[in-house]
């Protein structure tokens, strides 16, 4: 009952795609083993365009956790938004009901 918008709607792209992987740096020229993991994410949205994001492991993580919290978020969000209009329409169905006792 979220009368929530549409991302589409609002002119922006969305994702359509998501692919990842995780390169595991063996070692450099400076260093014999370095054994550092790096994420890449390559999100591919609906107007055709490709974005890529290479953050190591802990900056993943850190990533990982904000997009949690937001769908989390966003969900109470939701169901917040579906009460207030549940009581706008209560509302307004009392203010109907008035109306029509007074023969307005």
């Amino acid at each position: 009952m979220s009368s929530a918008p549409n991302v589409a709607l609002a002119g922006l792209p969305r994702v359509v795609d998501v692919t990842w992987r995780v390169d595991v740096t063996l070692r450099t020229s400076e260093c014999a083993e370095v054994m550092r993991p790096s994420v890449i994410l390559r999100l591919r949205l609906s107007d055709g365009s490709e974005k890529i994001f290479e953050c190591g492991l802990e900056a993943f993580h850190r990533l990982r956790e904000a997009t949690a919290t937001a769908l989390n978020e966003m969900d109470w969000v939701g169901r917040d938004v579906a009460a207030v209009d549940e009581i706008g329409a209560r509302a307004r169905a009392r203010w109907d009901r008035a109306k029509a006792a007074e023969g307005g």
